[in-house]
């Protein structure tokens, strides 16, 4: 069984679908996910602006929260949280925008089992956005990593690598082929790259 850490934000739909891909393989006892934050807020800073002040980017308030989910029930939360924002926002067409945010993030806790009321109590949490900061150096540290989906493996200790960015989750056996392929191209110390354009290729969620 593979040990990944998963690297995501919530806001994109690319590594919302990757992510469901994990979720079956886990399922399938193919993989054991530990979901792992990356801000594409930090990513986007302007020099000089400060990672730490506080919830930066329109999936700043929500990655405050799911580092809340971690705080209350470690990984599973997480996932549950995860799966609701994602329900939210790339099933239901909701945004994260300033006059959206807080409904749906209160939405997406009430769903998960949490306490709504605690989004604005822990709003201002600093030590909860630290963590968030801390899971996207990480990332950025063992392998460089500039996006989502980013996967780990060996638990954040092995071989990191941006992707898969898959436009449909395939059935379960080809999912499993997937996870195979992936693992090996990973496991290469010499490959650095394979791309190719995506364009009209919008993900099928």
């Amino acid at each position: 069984m593979e040990q990944i850490n998963f690297h995501f934000d919530p806001v994109c739909p690319w590594a919302w679908l990757t992510s469901r891909w994990a979720v079956r393989l886990e399922e399938l006892g193919q993989a054991e996910i530990d979901w792992r934050f990356l801000s594409l807020g930090i990513v986007h800073l302007e020099a000089g602006e400060d990672a730490e002040s506080g919830p930066v980017g329109y999936s700043g308030p929500a990655l405050q929260m799911l580092s809340l989910a971690r705080e209350q029930g470690g990984k599973e939360l997480v996932a549950s949280l995860y799966s609701e924002l994602g329900r939210l926002l790339h099933h239901e067409g909701r945004r994260l925008s300033e006059d959206q945010a807080e409904a749906v993030i209160e939405a997406a806790m009430a769903a998960a089992g949490m306490d709504p009321a605690d989004r604005a109590r822990h709003a201002q949490d600093r030590e909860l956005w630290h963590s968030v900061v801390s899971d996207h150096r990480s990332a950025v540290t063992s392998c460089q990593a500039f996006g989502v989906p980013t996967l780990i493996l060996d638990g954040g200790h092995g071989p990191g690598l941006f992707g898969p960015v898959i436009t449909e989750v395939p059935d379960d056996e080809e999912s499993v082929e997937l996870l195979r392929d992936v693992v090996r191209m990973m496991r290469r110390p010499y490959l650095f790259e394979l791309k190719r354009d995506r364009e009209g290729h919008p993900p099928l969620v």
